[in-house]
This record gives C-alpha cells, sequence and structure tokens, in this order.
C-alpha cells in the first residue's frame, strides 16, 4: 500500500501501452500534492486496489487491455467500491461502449489521441465531484433497453445534468455539425438547471430524468422534473425590453436571467412542453430546416 502520508491526492492509472502511462503518469504528478501509480491492465489494478482496500481519489483506465480489459475492471470496482471514480481512455467513440460506461457509473471519458489540458481539466472535475458529492449518495439510474434510447434519473443537482451533457456530447455516429452539438450543449444545460433550480427546488428526495433517443433524421431529448410545471404559453420573450424583463425578475425575487426557454427554442428545431409544464422534448434535425414564424 502506498505511503500517502505527503499526498492530498492519489491516482491509478492503467494502460498497457508504456508511452500513455509515462505521459500521463508524468501530466499528474505536475498537480501539486498528486501521487500517481501505475498498473499495465485489469488484473494488476484491481489487485492493487485491494491490496489498498480501494484507498485511491481516482482511477483512469483504458478499455482494451490484455487479461482484464477497462470494463470488467470498471465492474470490480464498482462492486467493491461503488463510490471511486474513474476515468475512461479510449481511441473508439463508439455509442454503444459509451452507454455501456453510462449504465456502470462512469461518465468521464477521454478520448485518444490524449489533449494533455482536456485530460487535465477532465481530472479537476472528477476530483472536484467526489469532493461535493462525498456525503450524498449517488442514485443515478440508467435505462437503455431500445436501442438508439438511453434515459437516466438522478437526484436534483446541477453536477447531473452536466454529466448527460457530457455524455450526449460523445455521441459520435450522428451527423450532426458542430454549431448543432453546440445547441445541444447550451439547451441541455439551460432547461436541465431550470428543472433543477425552478422545478425540484433544489429539493434532492425529487429526481430529475433526462433522456434522449435517435432517430434516422433527428435527435430528441426529454428534460423532466417532478416539480409544480408551469404555464410555458405565459412566458414572455425577454429580448423584447431586457432592462423590464430584469427589474421584473428582480421584483419578484428571481436572479437576473431567464434567458433560458426563449434561447433554446431559437437555437433546437423543435421544443414542445407537455400540458403541466414540468416536461420538455428537445428536437434537432440531422438537417437544419427553417423554422415557423
Amino acid at each position: 500500500m502506498p505511503d500517502t502520508a505527503s499526498y492530498n491526492t492519489s491516482i491509478l492509472v492503467v494502460d498497457d501501452e508504456k508511452p500513455i502511462r509515462t505521459l500521463l503518469s508524468n501530466v499528474l504528478t505536475k498537480i501539486p500534492g498528486c501521487r500517481v501509480d501505475i498498473a499495465e491492465d485489469g488484473q494488476e489494478a484491481i489487485e492493487r486496489l485491494r491490496a489498498e482496500n480501494f484507498a485511491r481519489d481516482l482511477v483512469v483506465t483504458d478499455m482494451q487491455m490484455p487479461r482484464m480489459n477497462g470494463e470488467a475492471l470498471i465492474l470490480a470496482i464498482r462492486a467493491e467500491c461503488p463510490r471511486l471514480p474513474i476515468i475512461v481512455l479510449t481511441a473508439y467513440k463508439d455509442d454503444q461502449r459509451i452507454v455501456r460506461c453510462l449504465e456502470m457509473g462512469t461518465l468521464e471519458y477521454v478520448l485518444k489521441p490524449i489533449k494533455v489540458d482536456k485530460f487535465l481539466q477532465t481530472v479537476q472535475r472528477v476530483l472536484d465531484r467526489a469532493a461535493r458529492l462525498a456525503d450524498k449518495r449517488d442514485e443515478l439510474r440508467v435505462r437503455s433497453e431500445v436501442a438508439g434510447w438511453v434515459e437516466i434519473t438522478a437526484p436534483t443537482d446541477f453536477e447531473y445534468v452536466e454529466r448527460f451533457q457530457k455524455f450526449t456530447a460523445l455521441l459520435g455516429n450522428t451527423p450532426l455539425s458542430d454549431e448543432s452539438r453546440e445547441d445541444i450543449r447550451m439547451a441541455i444545460d439551460e432547461l436541465g438547471q431550470n428543472a433543477v433550480e425552478w422545478g425540484n427546488r433544489f429539493d434532492r428526495q425529487k429526481r430529475i430524468h433526462l433522456a434522449f433517443c435517435l432517430f434516422h433524421d433527428r435527435i430528441v431529448f426529454k428534460i423532466e422534473d417532478e416539480g409544480e410545471g408551469f404555464d410555458f404559453s405565459s412566458l414572455k420573450d425577454p429580448s423584447a425590453d431586457p432592462i423590464v424583463h430584469i427589474l421584473e425578475r428582480m421584483k419578484s425575487g428571481k436572479r437576473a436571467g431567464g434567458y433560458g426557454v426563449y434561447l433554446t427554442r431559437k437555437i433546437m428545431d423543435d421544443v414542445v412542453y407537455n400540458e403541466k409544464g414540468n416536461v420538455v422534448l428537445l428536437t434537432k434535425y440531422f438537417t437544419p430546416r427553417r423554422k415557423n414564424g
């Protein structure tokens, strides 16, 4: 078991390629107070983790490895230490592989070839998340019973909106343009935060439900909260008079902003709310379409 007394953070890197292990080890050791150890495959990694009683802050693992691959390692870790954060490395941007990792509770992906700055950002985000949620149960549930469809149910926390958004950004087998991907990211961020803040009112006893479904010509997202809903038809265009809009929100005790729904209607091809106002469907076509109105 490593002597971690002089370190704040302990990371295990698992990869069968020596150049990758060396690169990541060199990069991670530049983080102040970070100890980095390596394993050449999943079997060595799980044996080391068990010997240490899983005393790590993070595992970074490749997927394709001899003896025990990344998926088997993740399953073993999840069975014995469910809350240990894991970052997956892969050269394959495969939707089913990503869905499988989602089902196992791993939503952080780093694609090869590795970009050092992006990798370090991901590591820091995962470590920050682990510290923030250390005293909370991660009750993420995943359903993927039909090809092309995935739904997650999670506690009311911006954390899960961020994780869902990151997951959808990895969808590779779609002809979406970079502009469309950015539109989707913004829409999920805006309406996902609305579900947490205004729908469920930050009540972690309630859940948010985030889903997407791939069709031959479009991708459809569903964002649902368990709140009381709202009257979608009563929303005003905040861009018509921004000053009046801000003053009205401040008078009612709301933060400045309120552009989320309006912005989403502009950047997505279709936005449909249910009658109650707690479920919204967002559609993005693979081929741009002219909007009515």
